[in-house]
């Protein structure tokens, strides 16, 4: 759970048919405080049996070595094989807990930019988390799920106001402020969403009262 809007969905949809669950928050990109505290906050609405969050340090330097060309497929705010390290480690927490689901949620546009957000990817890891993990190799499936791959921004944001999601609580923006930039990828299709469902971002209500 990244402290975002699909991420924050994605954990109240599961909500709807399952009562254990564990969360987990990895920290690894610029804005550190600002996501963790908002996954902290919906982990504790959501009522969540236990919040674990993961450092990822090493991140930093992978991605201060990374000079990619500029490409038309794959968006600038890809991380070098971030979601292979991810749900490997969502399946290292998911053994520990003899949990059978690893609930992830990035959307239909996400898929469009990013290899490691695709179906076929997801597919892929669920046979190697099969093979590759003990509980797989003893009868005890764990397996990656995406429900909202199917959607875009807005139509994840539907599904949030229909959940009832606490969305002042999430974070969209990439930057570690105190209020969304509003400039980088992340608050720019926050933005987008709530213009085409046609409600208030309810951030930018608290940011203009202070």
């Amino acid at each position: 759970m990244s402290g975002g809007i699909d991420s924050a969905t994605a954990l109240y949809l599961t909500k709807q048919h399952i009562q254990d669950i564990y969360s987990i928050n990895m920290i690894y990109a610029e804005a550190y405080d600002a996501e963790a505290e908002a996954a902290k906050k919906i982990a504790a609405a959501a009522q969540v049996k236990e919040h674990l969050i993961i450092l990822l340090p090493f991140f930093k330097d992978i991605e201060l070595r990374y000079h990619p060309l500029p490409s038309t497929e794959i968006t600038s705010a890809y991380v070098p094989a971030r979601n292979i390290v991810f749900y490997g480690v969502g399946a290292a927490y998911a053994e520990t807990l003899r949990a059978t689901q690893i609930v992830f949620g990035s959307n239909a546009d996400d898929a469009k930019e990013l290899p490691d957000a695709r179906d076929d990817f997801i597919q892929l890891m669920n046979k190697l988390i099969l093979r590759g993990t003990r509980a797989g190799n003893e009868g005890f499936g764990i397996e990656v799920l995406n429900p909202l791959i199917h959607r875009t921004k807005s139509e994840v944001l539907k599904l949030a106001l229909e959940l009832k999601v606490p969305l002042q609580l999430t974070w969209s923006c990439y930057g570690d402020e105190k209020v969304p930039c509003g400039k980088c990828r992340g608050c720019i299709r926050r933005r987008r969403a709530f213009l085409e469902v046609g409600v208030q971002d309810p951030l930018l209500s608290t940011a203009s009262s202070t």
